[in-house]
């Protein structure tokens, strides 16, 4: 992004993006900042030329990375919490089957006992600190009904287009989520204790008095009921497993949060600076725009009276090098007119590789100047580390910019030729003046 080194920098070819140009050294720009770059900065083609490049059909790796894209959502935290609800909905479903599969037999309960303790076993399981009053299923299907419609609330939430864009930007929806899963967890805990205890009838059929072959029904346990027991517990674990994933996407969407909030604070600062520090230095300088005509008041000499010092020299002090540009000795006073008109061509030659110099080094200086006043917007204290690192990356990238060798080439070619043109016309000057007093 140096400036360029063009003196007459040619008409950009028809289609090339306005900023590119051609260096006077051979080079398309690349030495100064990469095609990328600036493509990047370029607005897209129009949808109708990107329908003409498109094929006709996709290949491998456009289909594979269709899919990743497609599917990217489910392998993330949030898909896998979709994948246990889908999970729980399937155990709750089949628990709901399982335990009204065999409600019969606690009818034939109530059928035979009422709803109290059963008569002559009361002090017993007293002793062995029982207290059962009968079959508790209505509780479990009442936890396995609610906890099945808050489970596919969640599972048609979390698929949602509201779900990605709002809920997991705040930071108080993973932690609801996680509380959530542990009270379904909680009551299907307690709901699958009730069901183990109501198949040993509250410890009853531990009892040999109460094993008669009237009550053997009662406590033989069906394949039905040893799998609804499975389902219960199974259950629960995934419903453990989903608050600890719960966490896991709440600690997750914090730190994205965080690193988003990080990049925009840096982008804040960085966007523009960057933008302006690519465009700025990479703008077409063979444009329509009106330049600037420098005239010849510009080229006027600057006298300047040598500075005596009045003192002693102190010893073993070398006086630094006087150097005389060439141009003093290669053009001294002119004598003819042959003189002065080699000397008018001179000037002629040497003003319009100036000119072109001069407004392309004034430029430049006046685009650093815009630029200075960005970076003296940058932080100078950054929160971070990664923001320390991206703000000291664009002030190295841009302090080699400023001390590029080929502007400041070009900066010392401008003063040279601007002192030497002034050196000439001041000779041009003296010899008019001398040949009009000889006229008068």
């Amino acid at each position: 992004c140096s400036p360029p080194a063009s003196p007459a920098p040619p008409r950009p070819e028809p289609g090339s993006a306005p900023g590119s140009y051609k260096d006077a050294y051979g080079g398309s720009g690349g030495s100064y900042s990469s095609r990328k770059e600036a493509e990047a900065m370029l607005p897209g083609e129009p949808c109708g030329s990107l329908e003409r490049g498109a094929a006709s059909g996709q290949t491998y790796s456009e289909r594979v990375e269709a899919y990743h894209q497609r599917y990217a959502y489910m392998k993330s935290w949030a898909g896998l919490l979709r994948i246990l609800c889908v999970a729980e909905l399937l155990l709750g479903a089949a628990v709901f089957a399982c335990v009204t599969a065999y409600v019969h037999k606690d009818n034939e309960w109530y059928n035979m006992f009422g709803y109290s303790q059963p008569y002559g076993y009361g002090v017993g399981s007293a002793y062995g600190g029982y207290s059962y009053s009968g079959p508790k299923t209505p509780f479990i299907l009442v936890v396995a009904g609610m906890a099945w419609i808050v489970t596919i609330v969640l599972l048609v939430l979390g698929m949602s287009m509201y779900y990605r864009t709002i809920l997991l930007d705040s930071n108080w929806w993973p932690l609801t989520e996680f509380g959530i899963n542990v009270a379904l967890f909680f009551l299907y805990m307690s709901a699958a204790i009730v069901y183990v205890n109501d198949t040993n009838r509250g410890g009853l059929c531990y009892y040999q008095l109460f094993k008669t072959p009237i009550n053997a029904s009662f406590c033989r346990v069906e394949g039905g009921q040893t799998a609804a027991i499975i389902f219960l517990f199974v259950t629960v674990i995934i419903y453990l497993i989903s608050a600890v994933v719960s966490l896991k996407l709440w600690r997750h969407e914090g730190a994205r949060r965080h690193r988003e909030l990080m990049e925009r604070e840096v982008s804040r600062y960085k966007t523009d600076f960057i933008k302006n520090y690519f465009f700025l230095l990479k703008q077409d300088e063979s444009d329509d725009r009106p330049r600037e005509e420098v005239t010849y008041r510009q080229l006027k000499s600057v006298e300047r009276k040598p500075e005596l010092l009045n003192g002693h020299i102190p010893a073993g002090h070398i006086p630094k090098p006087i150097v005389m540009p060439d141009y003093l000795a290669k053009y001294p006073a002119i004598q003819t007119n042959e003189m002065r008109d080699r000397y008018k061509a001179v000037f002629n030659d040497q003003f319009a590789e100036y000119k072109e110099l001069s407004m392309e080094v004034h430029a430049v200086l006046k685009k650093f100047d815009e630029l200075d006043a960005l970076m003296r917007q940058l932080p100078h204290h950054p929160e971070s580390i990664y923001e320390q690192e991206r703000i000291s990356k664009v002030l190295q990238e841009y302090k080699k910019k400023k001390n590029d060798p080929a502007f400041l080439e070009k900066k010392e070619r401008c003063e040279y030729l601007k002192n030497k043109l002034s050196h000439i016309k001041q000779r041009i000057q003296d010899y008019d003046k001398v040949m009009n007093w000889n006229v008068e």
